[in-house]
């Protein structure tokens, strides 16, 4: 086994249990591999003060790959690399979602917007930890702040095989113009064409000047293929589908039996 000197994790289904909490063991094993000056960074969909929220109760520091690799940030939340979308592409995917059944939420890099209150903010308050802002993109859009712009929507739906058909529609319809990728069962992402989780690795590596080999990644779902497949050491949670777990070197347990723990203190 090379020497690990920067660990990028998943949040949702590989830090993160289904109950929204974080074992004993998996802080452990980060706050030791982060004493031990390995990097840790978090790459997720989320933005980034729900990730910084993260690093504070890890009792951490380091870089964000925020936006599914939209946009990167170094230790000092400083942009390593951003793609984000034009207000018109917002435009497009929102015009074709108000089409269908979906619920779909804008992400800029400060902020989450929703067109209305209900069941779909309750439930990203409880996941990220802080409320979005109820108003249409549409609306707010000419009173964003000079320093925000949107990276992603986010499109949600309750029912998987609703959500996965929509999905084909969306790919037939804008696959050529965004990157569209499930990130869980009822969750479909929307960002800059070509973007995923493998460039915040790619970004991140050349900015500590780091070999492949020396970068382990870990994740449960879809959305982590790119990334997975971008660093030297791939692990695959116990959780993730079968088709992930066969395309990733090594597979540790799910994220209920402290999977991520288990990868890391396999390198230190």
């Amino acid at each position: 086994m090379p020497s690990i000197k920067l660990i990028c994790t998943d949040i949702d289904g590989t830090l993160i249990r289904p109950d929204h909490t974080i074992s004993p063991r998996t802080k452990r094993a980060i706050q030791d591999a982060h004493s031990r000056g390995i990097i840790i960074a978090l790459i997720s969909g989320r933005i980034g003060k729900s990730l910084v929220k993260i690093q504070k109760e890890l009792g951490i520091t380091g870089p964000l790959g925020t936006l599914n690799g939209s946009l990167v940030l170094d230790e000092k939340g400083r942009p390593i690399l951003e793609h984000p979308l034009h207000h018109e592409e917002i435009h497009q995917i929102l015009d074709w979602v108000e089409h269908t059944d979906l619920n779909a939420f804008v992400y800029t890099n400060t902020d989450w917007y929703a067109s209305k209150e209900g069941y779909w903010t309750e439930h990203e308050l409880k996941v990220t930890g802080f409320k979005g802002i109820v108003r249409s993109f549409h609306e707010n859009e000419g009173k964003l702040g000079a320093d925000e712009q949107p990276f992603k929507v986010l499109c949600m739906h309750e029912d998987p095989e609703y959500l996965s058909r929509m999905e084909q529609r969306l790919v037939e319809r804008m696959g050529p113009r965004f990157t569209i990728l499930r990130s869980g069962p009822i969750y479909l992402e929307i960002f800059h064409r070509g973007v995923d989780k493998g460039d915040a690795v790619r970004a991140l590596a050349t900015h500590y000047s780091l070999p492949r080999e020396a970068v382990m990644a870990v994740g449960d779902y879809y959305n982590d293929v790119a990334m997975l497949k971008a660093a030297g050491c791939s692990v695959a949670m116990g959780n993730a589908p079968d088709d992930i777990k066969a395309m990733v070197d090594t597979v540790t347990a799910p994220n209920t039996e402290d999977g991520l723990a288990l990868a890391i203190e396999a390198v230190l």
